[in-house]
């Protein structure tokens, strides 16, 4: 019976690790979860008996600075089905969704524009003019995401994303390079 599973990386077992970085090793080319995500992420898994169909991450991202506002954001990552086209990413975004109603957060992640229309259809907004406003100080360089093409976001209360939308120029000074 297909359900899904809401755990902090701490309380995975080793079989569920096992299998987000065979997943993750196939489909994003990295390796084992570091530790510290481990520590501070919460994880979303659609499970069937002990193999787990598809997932996602919130991990923690504060302080974030902006506007002269600091705020609290979850970080929207690792999302992916290991069997396309079933449905079984759309019920991982939608318990995160859920999640982040909940609990009267703002989500925010970033992605390529061919995955734009999923993340509309399981219920959150995307941008596509904000993505490099999100900077991440190192020394005297400004590292940007360059990867991807938008950001995908549910806001909260805090209404983060429109903040961000709403400033065109002003930038989201955020504490770690933001690759989530």
């Amino acid at each position: 019976m297909k359900k899904i599973l809401v755990k902090k990386g701490a309380d995975l077992t080793k079989g569920e690790i096992d299998q987000i970085n065979q997943a993750n090793a196939r489909e994003f080319k990295v390796g084992p979860l570091p530790k510290k995500y481990l520590k501070t992420a919460l994880f979303f898994l659609l499970v069937d008996n002990k193999a787990v169909l598809a997932k996602g991450e919130l991990h923690p991202i504060e302080p974030v600075y902006f506007n002269d506002e600091k705020f609290s954001i979850l970080a929207i990552g690792g999302v992916l089905a290991n069997k396309k086209g079933k449905g079984y990413g759309k019920k991982v975004m939608v318990a995160i969704k859920n999640h982040l109603i909940s609990n009267d957060k703002t989500g925010v992640g970033f992605c390529i524009s061919s995955n734009k229309e999923f993340y509309e259809k399981c219920g959150f907004r995307v941008d596509t003019t904000s993505i490099k406003k999100f900077v991440f100080p190192k020394g005297d360089k400004k590292i940007v995401n360059l990867d991807d093409d938008f950001v995908v976001f549910k806001d909260g209360p805090d209404e983060f994303m429109k903040k961000i939308i709403s400033h065109p120029t002003q930038e989201a000074i955020v504490p770690r390079p933001p690759d989530w």
